[in-house]
């Protein structure tokens, strides 16, 4: 049981470390690419340099992104003055993501299903997925499934040590 559980946790480092590098590297395009949203405005993530940004890679088919959702919607109110959160959504229709945040009372936004793959060209292959970029514009962060609480306290540091 030590061994798989070992096993298991070198793999789940693996795919952490590739997706972080993915991002920095090939991905760095994407940073300056318009992502249309839901709410019909497009944002680039260049333009939101001075915030901390959490990316939220999920679909209406995974549950536990499902899961994560109402705790999102929480951070996003707490730290609304310095984080904005986009989901990231290939796989799922404008109004099928619109009526789902308007049903859980949303107070992020997402994109949606285009022609341009994200979590295809980010190489992201799981589930939820979760990035947090600190407010100079740089990945700190890169989290397969959802851990609120260490997903919460990388954000409340990187809010802190910004004001200070």
């Amino acid at each position: 049981m030590k061994k798989y559980f070992n096993c298991l946790t070198l793999i789940c480092f693996l795919i952490c470390t590739n997706i972080s590098a993915q991002t920095k590297t090939r991905g760095s395009s994407f940073f300056t690419t318009d992502l249309n949203l839901n709410n019909s405005k497009t944002v680039k993530l260049t333009d939101l340099k001075g915030k901390v940004v959490l990316l939220d890679f999920w679909y209406r088919g995974c549950f536990p992104c499902l899961k994560a959702t109402p705790d999102l919607i929480k951070m996003q109110e707490e730290f609304k003055n310095d984080l904005v959160i986009v989901g990231i959504n290939d796989r799922d229709d404008k109004e099928d993501i619109t009526d789902y945040y308007a049903y859980k009372k949303g107070n992020y936004f997402s994109t949606y299903k285009t022609e341009t793959d994200i979590s295809k060209n980010l190489k992201i292959n799981a589930f939820p997925t979760f990035i947090i970029i600190n407010q100079k514009g740089e990945v700190v962060k890169t989290e397969v499934g959802f851990d609120k609480g260490s997903i919460r306290k990388t954000i409340k540091k990187l809010i802190k040590e910004n004001k200070s």
